[in-house]
Order: structure tokens, then sequence, then C-alpha cells
């Protein structure tokens, strides 16, 4: 895979991407076959999709792009006008609050799947769960942010240690690394395209989207 500095255009940028979030994939199914874990998660199960999605700048970039190819003009402009009005709602809560409240991603399908799965983030990709119980009682109860999660931890350690490898690679290129929230910032990057300007200039790529503080 090509290093992000050998990038020149959108194009190869979206072919970094594909093949980062391949690659990420193909550890997270070797993993769990290697130890074989069994999970709960299941097509069409979409509880973990009211949870707040943190997400990288190259991420949003590389989902606006396969929304505008895969979208006609007439769907996009629906999918603007939802995000928009979800936007408004996240930006107005701190991070905390977005956490612990249900509120549906709105690329959400009505039948529970992920409309825009092929490119959804690492942090997506990453979530997962050996007990529906569990995510259950997350939705029932958003505000208990002490109750671990059900991840397998080996799992859930291994992909992380990868996202960050991704992470490190992303900042050494000296490409922005704010942790940003997944529909604030799509919302940004489909309607203005200067986000993408100031990406490649290496300075902060959105300006209005909520922001994860680090840790």
């Amino acid at each position: 895979m090509n290093s992000l500095t050998d990038c020149t255009s959108a194009e190869d940028f979206d072919r970094h991407n594909a093949q980062a979030l391949a690659s990420f994939d193909d550890l997270n199914s070797r993993t769990l076959a290697a130890s074989a874990t069994k999970l709960a998660c299941a097509a069409g199960c979409s509880i973990c999709c009211s949870l707040r999605v943190d997400t990288f700048a190259h991420e949003i970039f590389h989902l606006a792009r396969h929304l505008r190819t895969t979208r006609t003009a007439e769907e996009l402009a629906e999918l603007q006008t939802r995000l928009a009005a979800h936007a408004e709602k996240i930006r107005a809560l701190t991070p905390l609050q977005h956490a612990t409240r249900n509120i549906p991603c709105p690329l959400l399908r009505a039948d529970g799947y992920c409309s825009v799965y092929a490119a959804r983030p690492q942090s997506c990709r990453r979530h997962h769960s050996r007990e529906l119980a569990a995510c259950q009682y997350t939705y029932d109860h958003p505000e208990d942010i002490e109750t671990p999660a059900a991840h397998d931890r080996a799992l859930y350690r291994t992909l992380t240690l990868r996202m960050q490898e991704n992470i490190d690679a992303t900042f050494d290129a000296g490409f922005d690394v704010t942790i940003y929230e997944l529909s604030t910032a799509l919302e940004e990057a489909l309607r203005d395209p200067e986000c993408w300007a100031r990406w490649l200039r290496r300075e902060p790529a959105f300006l209005q989207a909520s922001v994860t503080p680090g840790a």
C-alpha cells in the first residue's frame, strides 16, 4: 500500500483509504478465525448505530466521495437535508451529552442496515459485541457509561492498535488527525469543498463539526 505522501489526487487518496479499510477488515477476520470467537453481531442489528461515532477527516472524505459516486442527485440532496437537521441537533450538544443519548445515525436505513456499509469508518468496523443483552442494556441505559461493553478484549485491542498505526501514519504525513463526530463532519464535507482544500494544506479540515477531545 502506498503511503499518504505518495498520493497526489483524490483518486489516489481513495485507493489508499480503500486499501487501508480492506486490510483492517482482513485483520478483523483473521483474528476472529484464529480465536474462534463467536460474536452476537448480525445483519440488520442496529443497536450500536445510536452511539456517537468518532472518525477522522480522511475517512470522512472517503465516505463523501463514496456517496457522490453511488447516489443520484436527488438522493444526495435528500441525504444532505437529513444530515443538516441531524448536525444542527448534534452541534448543540457536548460530546458527553451526545454519547449518553440514543440518537440514530442519519446513514441508517429504515430496515436497520447501514446505507454506507462498504465505506464505513474504522471505528464502526472495530465495534462488536459478544452479548446482545449487553448491547440492549447500553441502549436502554445510555447514561450509564461505566458498564463495560461486551467486546472481545483481544480482538478490540488488535483492531485498536491497527487504528492507531493508521492515525500515526496520517499524523506523520502532516495531515489533520482531529477526532471528528461522523455526521457533523460528513455534512460539512458534502456542503463545503473548502474542507478538502484545507485538509490538503495540512490544516484542520472541518470548522463546524463536533470534535471529541483527545484522551
